[in-house]
């Protein structure tokens, strides 16, 4: 009987080659691959067969996506040279169980894995943390999510797994996993660059500007260097004095990167990584007023603020094993500000591949640890209430933890067509103690063309510096403050010091979150067609949220409590039709049955009940491609000030075109949102851009 892959000690060795280590991805071109780990960092391989499509993040070992336990997407190199991406988040937003990704930069840009919160989603760049930049805002809820601190001309494909994968990656992984994986240098110079320009139809919105460039090759025998880079500008609306009548303008945004990596190749064996980035995310347009005085628009999150990140990095190959060391250390600060708010985070990781047979059966090891160093400094909210609600006096604006982690997973080969993966990770912190996250996940192919594949697995969310901390109290004008309705608070009612409003503070006695995910799902794959649906159900225990304290000490107060249960339930469907020769047909879908705080009864956040994303690509000859492509975003809870409401649903239309001028240029155009349905409506935050025309082109040398 023909098998999909067959995932014996040869084909694993091949499958950790074609990975990489250090910065895994699939070779740009023919000329990248390298027998040894080179310092073009094409990784070490073997004799044996290629894989189809090899993914990284789903377990310890690298995998076709076939045998990948855990439900993944990838989007390539093809999908992000289709049309302008100003925000990663528009890629993601592709990828079935996935919302968010709106264009804009509001809340619904941010991106959520199976109706959870952005807090639940762990973001890598090669498999490394990037850190997390939300406690440097006045709330951690504002501002941008941390996805486009590198350019995508830089980006070889983004791995997305949903479901907790807190047994590989730990706290933060309670959702899901995005992994933006980055170009390899190759064995000879080569180097791109990408310039888009986009423009509304509607006079009264801002265009947009994107440079990007990727370049690479060898500086000698032994020593390879890459640099990327990006600009994208994109213009405020109130630069045409905001939109007329009592439509919110959105503010504009100026956001760039720079990237460094140099490899040196030690031994044919060994390779040494050094990696340096800095990224600047600014505001626009927020100081034009109205001729009341009032800004026409607001920023989203902070006017400027500054990533910092500097890596150093080692793989190796020890016979059939691998190994792999990163430290790295991404900083975020608060540059607009005088005072200067802060994060820091430094993490020390490793691990050991190692492809053994026991008990006669194959198998494939992963062990290793993580140390992980957190700190900030917020002197917006940290330290500066009058008194906690015990009545301490509260000074000092920082905060820090310490985690250390152990963990290990064996992918077990039980038959030719069935292998079980087993995982468990032991987290320690410092504040709250020792946390367990075990997973087993089954795939299964009864037949060449079908996978069955299904699991059980835990997840835990850590307390944030601020959530686990007395000292970090927000103060709110009268959102914040709505459980408080029924204990005598008005939006009216004064503090002691005369303010109004209440104090929304940290609990330094809580636990971490926990979940319980299970999934089942099947595929079937024959000759270019391609069916697949997945259930999955999360039950949510010590889920993290404010509860109504009163009034204490002159002041309303409001604290961070382990009080409520949560559950998701969902389908995430996908269908690939090739309908002709060049001419394909793909769909995903996701369909939400709930996503319930069990404890209030109310919505975990605004998820559309319904998204569709379907499109249509046809390659009419080796140089001309063009697609049309809908989105259908479901009925969902919108919530504006203390009002309740639903949004209704919408669908937009997409066309795209791409002309291969030669192999050195290609030429991009279409229309975004052809039809101009417009959501601006329901807020900024929720503003899909309206109709917008695109030009743009690659140049490759």
């Amino acid at each position: 009987m023909p098998r999909i892959l067959v995932l014996r000690p040869l084909t694993l060795a091949t499958a950790l080659a074609c990975a990489g280590l250090v910065a895994p991805a699939q070779a740009q071109d023919s000329a990248e691959s390298s027998p040894t780990p080179s310092a073009t960092g094409a990784g070490p391989s073997a004799a044996g067969p290629a894989l189809s499509t090899v993914v990284v993040t789903a377990s310890g070992a690298a995998v076709d996506i076939k045998e990948a336990p855990a439900s993944i997407s990838v989007i390539t190199r093809e999908d992000i040279e289709r049309k302008p991406v100003t925000s990663i988040g528009q890629l993601l937003a592709t990828v079935p169980g996935v919302t968010g990704g709106l264009s804009g930069t509001g809340a619904q840009s941010k991106i959520r894995l199976r109706g959870l919160p952005e807090k639940y989603t762990l973001i890598l760049v090669d498999g490394q943390r990037q850190g997390n930049s939300a406690g440097v805002n006045y709330r951690d809820d504002l501002g941008q999510q941390d996805l486009d601190w590198i350019s995508p001309e830089m980006i070889e494909r983004i791995e997305v797994v949903r479901g907790p994968m807190s047994s590989l990656y730990g706290s933060d992984a309670m959702g899901g996993v995005i992994n933006i994986i980055t170009r390899k240098i190759g064995t000879r110079w080569t180097g791109s660059t990408t310039l888009n320009y986009s423009k509304p139809s509607d006079s009264d919105r801002g265009d947009t500007r994107q440079l990007g460039f990727n370049l690479s090759g060898p500086l000698a025998d032994r020593f390879g260097l890459r640099l990327g880079g990006n600009v994208t500008e994109r213009a405020s609306d109130a630069s045409n004095g905001g939109f007329a009548g009592t439509y919110l303008s959105t503010a504009g945004a100026r956001n760039q990167n720079l990237n460094g990596l140099l490899n040196w190749q030690l031994t044919p064996d060994q390779l040494l990584s050094v990696e340096a980035a800095q990224g600047t995310q600014r505001a626009l347009g927020s100081d034009t007023v109205n001729a009341a005085g009032n800004p026409i628009v607001s920023p989203w999150g902070l006017a400027q603020l500054q990533h910092t990140k500097l890596g150093i990095g080692h793989e190796g190959r020890w016979g059939a094993a691998r190994s792999k060391l990163n430290l790295v250390r991404n900083e975020y600060e608060d540059k607009g500000n005088t005072i200067g708010n802060n994060a820091h985070e430094t993490v020390l990781d490793g691990r050991f591949d190692l492809p053994v047979q026991l008990f006669g059966l194959d198998q494939a090891l992963t062990t290793g640890f993580q140390w992980k160093r957190e700190a900030l400094d917020n002197r917006d909210t940290i330290g500066v209430a009058p008194i906690d609600y015990a009545g301490n006096r509260l000074g000092g604006s920082g905060l820090s933890a310490t985690t250390w982690a152990l963990f290990a997973e064996d992918s077990i080969f039980l038959r030719e067509n069935l292998a079980l993966t087993l995982g468990l990770r032991m987290d320690h912190h410092d504040q709250y103690g020792t946390n367990w996250s075990p997973r087993a996940y089954l795939v299964y192919h009864p037949e060449a063309e079908w996978t069955v594949r299904g699991g059980v697995s835990r997840g835990f969310r850590a307390p944030g510096l601020k959530e686990n901390s007395a000292n970090a109290a927000t103060q709110s004008g009268g959102n914040g403050c709505r459980s408080l309705a029924g204990r005598g608070w008005t939006s009216n009612s004064r503090n002691a010091d005369g303010t109004r409003g209440c104090y929304m503070a940290g609990n330094p006695n809580l636990e971490p979150e926990t979940s319980t995910n299970f999934e089942l799902g099947t595929g079937w794959d024959r000759a270019g067609w391609s069916l697949g649906a997945t259930y999955f159900h999360t039950d949510f225990k010590n889920k993290i949220d404010y509860q109504p304290l009163g009034l204490f000490n002159g002041f309303w107060w409001t604290r961070m409590e382990n009080a409520q249960r949560a559950r998701t339930r969902g389908l995430e469907a996908t269908a690939n039709v090739p309908l002709a020769p060049g001419l394909d047909w793909n769909t995903t879908v996701t369909r939400m049955f709930e996503s319930k705080n069990l404890t209030t009864g109310a919505s975990l956040l605004a998820v559309p009940r319904l998204t569709v994303y379907s499109a249509l690509q046809w390659r009419i000859n080796p140089a001309w491609n063009a697609a049309v492509s809908a989105r259908h975003t479901g009925k969902e809870l919108l919530t504006t000030g203390t009002a309740t409401n639903f949004a209704k649903a919408y669908t937009t239309l997409d066309l795209t075109a791409n002309y291969a001028v030669n192999e050195s240029l290609t030429l991009r155009t279409g229309v975004i949102n052809l039809t101009d349905k417009q959501t601006r409506e329901l807020g900024s935050n929720y503003d899909n851009g309206g109709r917008t025309y695109f030009v743009g082109l690659t140049a490759r040398f």
